[in-house]
């Protein structure tokens, strides 16, 4: 049974009208400047001064400049190495048919092992062999004028258009540089840490069973999870706010604690993380095990020598006799500053992607004039959600 007609117009883009008129409008002033720039620079009245491929280029470069095939060099490269390509068949196979089939195909394959991917690279070949006398006089100049300068003119209008649209590239080129790395772990709080259930590497590994080609990069993937997970939460979470949720009262040290006593509550209540105050309750950093651990691993602090982390964090947090030490002896010396913190009448959904963005486990949660008031760890919120959550 064929589709209904409805799918025949099933809606191809997501949008909004604003970028939609930019991106036409984009098109519209590089094309004409290309255009213009053209006519002024080349001469002779049978010398093509735009070549047609360059309206499908505009398509790409001005409505999906995400992709991988919008990118600078998939733009240029693509068409200049089709170009050439196409002029060489042109030149060398008698044969039109066999050409232009030969140069269709020699550019996609160079495109791909040259990583210029790009759909109107094949028209420019295409044009080369079937242009006509006026394209093929020109041999190999063809590749220089009208193709390269159509390239030059109208890729400098859209890195123009990208900046001042405030469009964001991002490619993903090899699969061991993976941005996605400390974002994509497994770990016993996934829902939390915005963290997809695989590992990259599985991510790579399924894309490459496909063994077809998809214009989506793992940015654009992981921006995707985020967004979604980001609904999700506000679906969870609803309007319930931070102060609904966090712990309170906390416990609290200022800049001067000593860092037995601080370690020390850390032991006895069985915390990982205390906020740093001053005077009027203000916070003004966070100390953490973390903090501890990183400070107790910096081989330049005057410590005895020992590989066991245990024995450096007990020497570490051991006073110095006297009034001068040349390693840390108080909190604030220490500690994070300044401490990434949430305000009480915050929705709570909102919050919780900073967690992931700042690789933290606990957040200060602050009144208005920045005074403590409790506490928000990520605990805290998979309790919160559990209870929500339970029908």
């Amino acid at each position: 049974m064929p589709p209904p007609i409805s799918h025949w117009f099933a809606k191809q883009t997501d949008l909004s009208h604003k970028r939609i008129l930019l991106s036409a409008g984009a098109a519209l002033t590089g094309i004409a400047l290309m255009g213009l720039a053209s006519q002024f620079t080349l001469s002779g009245g049978d010398l093509p001064f735009m070549v047609a491929s360059m309206g499908a280029a505009a398509v790409l470069l001005f409505v999906v400049p995400s992709s991988r095939l919008s990118t600078p060099w998939a733009f240029a490269g693509g068409h200049v190495v089709s170009a050439l390509i196409g002029v060489s068949f042109a030149k060398w196979v008698p044969n039109v048919a066999l050409a232009t089939a030969g140069a269709v195909a020699g550019a996609i394959l160079a495109m791909h092992y040259l990583r210029c991917l790009h759909p109107p690279g094949g028209a420019a070949a295409l044009m080369a062999v079937l242009g006509g006398n006026s394209i093929q006089s020109l041999g190999y100049q063809y590749v220089l004028t009208p193709v390269l300068l159509n390239v030059v003119i109208l890729l400098g209008v859209a890195l123009v258009y990208w900046r001042l649209a405030g469009i964001n590239q991002h490619y993903d080129n090899e699969p061991g540089n993976n941005s996605l790395d400390h974002n994509w772990q497994r770990s016993d709080e996934e829902w939390l840490a915005a963290a997809a259930p695989f590992d990259p590497d599985d991510l790579v590994q399924a894309v490459a069973e496909m063994d077809t080609f998809i214009d989506i990069n793992q940015h654009d993937l992981h921006e995707i999870y985020s967004r979604a997970l980001q609904r999700a939460h506000t679906h969870d979470f609803g309007d319930v706010l931070c102060k609904e949720v966090m712990s309170s009262p906390v416990k609290a040290v200022q800049f001067g604690t000593e860092l037995e006593e601080a370690w020390a509550l850390f032991e006895r209540y069985n915390i990982r993380g205390l906020p740093v105050v001053d005077s009027f309750q203000r916070v003004i950093g966070i100390v953490t095990v973390s903090d501890f651990v990183h400070m107790a691993s910096d081989d330049s602090l005057p410590l005895p020598h020992t590989d066991n982390m245990a024995e450096r964090l007990a020497l570490l947090r051991q006073p110095t006799p006297g009034f001068e030490s040349d390693k840390p002896e108080v909190v604030g010396q220490i500690m994070t500053s300044p401490a990434i913190s949430v305000r009480a009448d915050e929705r709570i959904a909102d919050k919780i992607p900073l967690f992931n963005e700042h690789h933290i486990h606990h957040m200060p949660v602050v009144d208005e004039k920045r005074k403590l008031v409790g506490m928000l760890t990520r605990e805290d919120i998979m309790a919160a959600r559990t209870s929500l959550c339970r029908p």
